[in-house]
């Protein structure tokens, strides 16, 4: 029985295994062997003792009790490891930030979970979706890597480096810290033999992939791993239009004052690490580098970026509300479509991210957790195909692809503008 189970399971996978993927062939079916040996062995220890967890991912507290969430509770990450594999994801959660004592009092008491893991106890496993599903016909080309979600617990864009006992402060902001402490545990658990490693992200998650891929890349080139490190940033591309008053009130929308003493009052709250390019860009200004075409857009003297790979609604609900833009509101639809405009033009201007964007011109918020994930497409593809012709390249820029930011409102959106 036990034998006939294996052989059932090892053919199912066999057909399966996605040709068109970021690994070639021989390296695919190299690792489905391995896996399938050690898949055998868990069905066996199964058969006499059956684990409900066996395949989802498990919870492990930070050893490293200095570095917290903001209450002082201890960070930590879900691990599920594909035996054999090369592959990693690592996922960072979303979920907006607090700038200020009032605004992380009021998040705390409305929102404690993204402040604190108090009730992580409670959740042992975790069940991965959409990247991090372990199904094939949900994620046909990462089903079998090694998975890792990161809890948001730290408020700050994945940016902070401010200990309570430093700042006097009730909460720490330490997302930096936390990233750190993550990936240096990770290293003992397979990571430093690793091949690939796909860091991604969304919303405040996609921020965070954004302002920390260039230096985990570093850190893990420092540290002799010869990883190949790429990143994913979903619904992260928010855009800075403050300086719009130089080209006319038509070139304004509301709130943008109100955005940009936001994001700056963050940063000297939390001690945000910034991109040491950006910082250098812009000396007086390096809140902007919290705005991802502020990073990317470089200039002779910058170093090569780690190859980054955008998915943004070109409507995003978060970045339409601080706008002050309600799609409900039929008076605000040509601030909605102006700012779509200016969304569009921030990616189609910034060169490093050419064949490295994937934007829908729908009204919506983040993709990559979604069971669903794969019915979203622009030009005949969908966002798996698109990342796998990505991995194909070389990560950089090419005048001679195909653009995947979408022109004009679908009918296939949640929600549109229509």
């Amino acid at each position: 029985m036990f034998r006939v189970f294996t052989v059932i399971v090892y053919v199912s996978f066999l057909s399966l295994v996605p040709v068109d993927s970021v690994i070639d062939l021989k390296e695919s079916l190299e690792e489905l062997t391995t896996q399938y040996t050690h898949l055998a062995r868990l069905a066996k220890a199964c058969y006499h003792a059956t684990g409900p967890h066996v395949f989802e991912m498990k919870l492990h507290k930070l050893a490293d009790r200095n570095v917290t969430c903001n209450d002082g509770t201890a960070a930590g990450y879900y691990l599920r490891k594909a035996h054999g594999s090369k592959r990693w994801v690592v996922y960072l959660e979303g979920g907006g930030f607090c700038n200020s004592a009032a605004s992380c009092e009021y998040r705390y008491s409305t929102m404690k979970e993204l402040m604190s893991s108090d009730k992580w106890g409670n959740v042992q496993y975790k069940t991965g979706t959409g990247i991090l599903s372990r199904n094939p016909r949900e994620n046909p080309t990462w089903w079998n890597a090694n998975h890792v979600f990161i809890p948001y617990c730290s408020s700050d864009a994945w940016s902070g480096n401010a200990f309570s006992w430093q700042t006097g402060e009730r909460f720490s902001f330490l997302g930096t810290k936390i990233l750190e402490r993550v990936f240096e545990e990770l290293m003992f658990k397979g990571l430093y033999h690793a091949k690939h490693l796909l860091l991604a992200g969304s919303s405040a998650g996609g921020i965070g992939v954004i302002l920390n891929l260039d230096r985990l890349a570093r850190r893990l080139q420092m540290a002799a791993l010869k990883v190949q490190v790429r990143g994913l940033a979903d619904s992260g591309w928010y855009i800075d239009l403050t300086d719009c008053t130089a080209g006319g009130k038509q070139n304004c929308l509301p709130a943008q004052p109100q955005n940009a003493a936001m994001i700056l009052q963050g940063m000297s709250y939390w001690r945000g690490v910034v991109p040491d390019d950006c910082a250098r860009r812009n000396p007086k200004k390096k809140w902007r580098c919290y705005f991802g075409e502020h990073v990317y857009r470089t200039d002779s003297k910058s170093p090569k970026h780690t190859p980054l790979f955008v998915f943004q609604w070109l409507y995003d609900i978060e970045q339409l509300k601080l706008f002050g833009i309600s799609v409900l509101n039929p008076n605000d639809k040509q601030s909605a479509l102006f700012l779509g405009m200016k969304v569009k033009d921030s990616l189609n201007h910034t060169k490093a991210l050419r064949c490295a964007v994937f934007a829908p011109s729908c009204v919506s918020h983040t993709i990559l957790m979604r069971d669903d994930w794969l019915k979203t497409v622009v030009g005949g593809k969908n966002l798996n195909q698109a990342l796998d012709d990505w991995y194909q390249s070389s990560g950089q820029g090419s005048a001679s692809c195909k653009s995947l930011i979408e022109t004009a409102m679908p009918q296939n959106c949640e929600s549109n503008l229509d």
